[in-house]
This record gives structure tokens, sequence and C-alpha cells, in this order.
């Protein structure tokens, strides 16, 4: 079981992360938090080095238009998706 969950993070950081940090072009691994909350997973991934954090949710909770005017109002928001193209 511990197997598949590394793996699983393993597989965040590559999809989402890559090999460097957006931010400071730092190379440690993230930091990796997965929360489950109610139905859905999020993943929390920060950089050791500068702070910078990715957060990966479940893409249908983001089409709120709440949701979507308050992501356009911040400048330094990333929007990926995981594991969503077919």
């Amino acid at each position: 079981m511990m197997a598949q969950i590394h793996g699983h993070e393993e597989q965040l950081i590559h999809d989402v992360w890559g090999d460097i940090c957006l931010e400071c072009d730092g190379t440690c691994k993230p930091k990796i938090h997965l929360y489950h909350i109610k139905k859905e997973e999020i993943a929390v991934l920060i950089c050791p080095n500068c702070d910078f954090t990715i957060v990966v949710v479940e893409v249908d909770k983001l089409k709120s238009e709440t949701i979507q005017k308050e992501l356009e109002q911040k400048e330094k928001t990333l929007i990926a998706t995981h594991h969503s193209f077919p």
C-alpha cells in the first residue's frame, strides 16, 4: 500500500512539478501533502527552497464562477490539470 502511495506521489511530482521549481529553478523535489476531503483528493506541492506552492484539485470543482473570478484576480496563480485528458 505504501508503495502505491509513493508511486502516486512520484507521478504527481512528475506530471505537475517537473524537474525544477517554476519560481526559483531549484532542483529539490517538492514536499507533497495529500488531503482527502469528502470524495475529492487535493495535493499540495511545496518547494523546500522558496515555498512556491502548487495545489492540485479536481477540475470539475473549478467550474464555479466564483472560483474562476477569484483566480483571475490573482496574478501568480497557475491552473493545471492532472490526468484530465483521455
